[in-house]
């Protein structure tokens, strides 16, 4: 998805506790057992928990945890190693080259804001430098990427809990640092950026009240009606995720068993959806 959609919507960053909010939860039961969904962000406040005891209750009853990636553990620390690796221009050469000369200049000013050195982060690449950026200014804002509800069950289920996977790692980086037209990228998530307060508070309101038709305007339909160009990046960042992660999430359910699924928001609304794409393969998640 768009960078700052994609670290914002695979969490949205919530202001309130949620133990009361109806949020996205899904309960999908099958022949061979039950997988529940939750819409997830990636960063938040101390105050979004405790979750509603429903939610609580379905992960305690679940057999495995699945997340897009498991980011617990050493693999916080090889995901950030692997990260710099591979989101790092050899010597001699900057980001400058893969931007036009307007992105550039909105590019520099950005980086200003944040008191950083522009030689150190034209090193970076597209995908690592937003990336870095958006986190950035939602840390600002208070949230922590400690407090995702990824990582809330992902430290729950340490020891106690299957931890199954959706993506790896290796597709995530790619996602990030292979993007073809990288001057669109930085472009799209500079003027997101520069909208956060306004967009953050709508995104929350949604999220909170579980407003699947809400949340596919905001995400989808308002942000293509003003830019048609950045298709391209909402094919790659949400539907062509969506499908593998169902295609995944189809063979779990074949094996039986109780899964509790925790994936972003942004991925469970709109026809290419993940809960589009279970009903229109049989299934009848409902939401709860």
């Amino acid at each position: 998805m768009k960078i700052f959609i994609f670290v914002l919507l695979s969490g949205l960053s919530l202001l309130t506790q949620a133990a009361g909010e109806k949020l996205f939860f899904y309960q999908l039961d099958g022949p061979r057992g039950t997988v529940y969904l939750l819409g997830s962000m990636h960063l938040a406040r101390p105050n979004i928990y405790p979750l509603r005891e429903e939610i609580t209750r379905a992960f305690e009853s679940s057999d495995a945890l699945v997340v897009e990636v498991d980011i617990s553990g050493a693999n916080q620390f090889l995901v950030q190693q692997m990260m710099l690796e591979r989101g790092s221009y050899p010597p001699g050469q900057t980001i400058e080259q893969d931007l036009s000369a307007s992105t550039w200049a909105m590019l520099q000013k950005e980086i200003r804001k944040y008191g950083m050195p522009i030689e150190a982060m034209a090193r970076l690449r597209p995908g690592l430098l937003v990336t870095t950026l958006s986190t950035m200014q939602m840390m600002q804002m208070g949230l922590s990427p400690e407090l995702g509800i990824d990582r809330h069950f992902l430290m729950q289920a340490q020891g106690a809990k299957q931890i199954l996977e959706l993506e790896t790692m290796d597709q995530q980086i790619s996602l990030l640092l292979d993007f073809p037209d990288q001057d669109l990228l930085v472009r799209q998530t500079l003027e997101q950026m520069d909208q956060m307060d306004l967009l953050m508070a709508e995104l929350v309101s949604a999220w909170k009240q579980g407003d699947e038709a809400r949340l596919e305007k905001l995400v989808i339909d308002d942000e293509l009606a003003r830019n048609p160009r950045y298709k391209a990046l909402h094919v790659r960042m949400f539907d062509d995720r969506n499908r593998g992660m169902v295609n995944k999430l189809e063979q779990f359910m074949r094996r039986g068993g109780d899964y509790f699924v925790v994936v972003g928001a942004g991925h469970l609304v709109g026809d290419m959806g993940m809960v589009a794409m279970l009903r229109q393969r049989g299934y009848h998640p409902r939401q709860r």
